[in-house]
């Protein structure tokens, strides 16, 4: 009874945490995007001026606010990722063991700085030579452009998030290898049809030129180098600690079983 008891009260603990943690994101997040809709109009001409000779239209009375509203909840989002993953690492970090904790923190901090990388890839190097190329299109004096801002933010920010997500290729990587699912072996096996992939995805998503393409390409193939190193030094370790606890689990049994073991 008393059992039951300590562990109810256990589950009320953690539930009254998880709360108070998400209370404390949710109002972080709310306070993010209150600041950021101030700024929205500053933040949406920052990305209309990547679009250099285009012309810019909203086609319905309340576009233009709905995009205000939605650059602010995405600058929110991002400012307060810091913060909702500490609030995260908080709430999981007692329960688990030290190597776990060093394991998961890593894998946030790193996952974090990658999608950021991403992201400022994208901005600096992927938006301005794409849009440069659309642009360019319209060389008869007949046709203008003129994009909606609703459907150019969206071409934009899916951009960004695209490559963000495509550079946790070392993340999805580090996790796959420590389930298993993965090794070092298989992963240069399929260096050949990777790189055929990557290129084939550079050249959909870029102008074609080479140049575009190579500028895509090639950071995507460093990240799967990079994830092949990473997936090697953890496979390695992996195999050293499977063999440690094998050994302590044979010592153990015998000791149950009461079984001596063979010299």
């Amino acid at each position: 009874m008393s059992s039951t008891k300590k562990n109810k009260n256990t589950l009320i603990s953690h539930l009254s945490e998880l709360r108070k943690r998400l209370m404390v994101s949710v109002i972080c997040f709310f306070v993010a995007m209150t600041i950021c809709l101030a700024k929205a109009e500053f933040m949406t001409n920052q990305l209309l001026a990547l679009a250099k000779g285009f012309k810019f239209v909203y086609v319905a009375p309340a576009e233009l606010m709905m995009a205000y509203i939605k650059i602010s909840i995405i600058c929110g989002v991002v400012v307060a990722f810091p913060i909702i993953c500490y609030q995260l690492w908080m709430f999981i970090r007692p329960g688990l063991l030290r190597r776990e904790r060093k394991a998961v923190f890593f894998i946030m901090t790193f996952g974090m700085l990658l999608l950021f990388c991403g992201v400022f890839f994208a901005y600096q190097v992927i938006l301005p030579v794409t849009l440069k190329y659309f642009a360019g299109l319209s060389t008869d004096e007949s046709i203008n452009s003129m994009i909606s801002v609703q459907n150019y933010l969206n071409f934009v920010i899916n951009m960004l998030l695209t490559f963000g997500i495509v550079f946790e290729l070392p993340v999805v990587v580090i996790m796959l290898t420590q389930l298993g699912i993965v090794n070092p072996k298989a992963l240069r096996k399929q260096r050949k049809y990777v790189i055929l992939v990557t290129f084939i995805i550079a050249a959909i998503i870029t102008p074609p030129d080479v140049i575009s393409q190579i500028m895509v390409a090639v950071p995507m193939l460093v990240l799967f180098e990079m994830s092949t190193i990473i997936s090697s030094f953890l496979f390695r370790k992996k195999l050293k600690r499977i063999e440690l606890s094998e050994k302590e689990d044979f010592e153990e049994i015998f000791e149950k079983e009461g079984i001596l073991p063979l010299k």
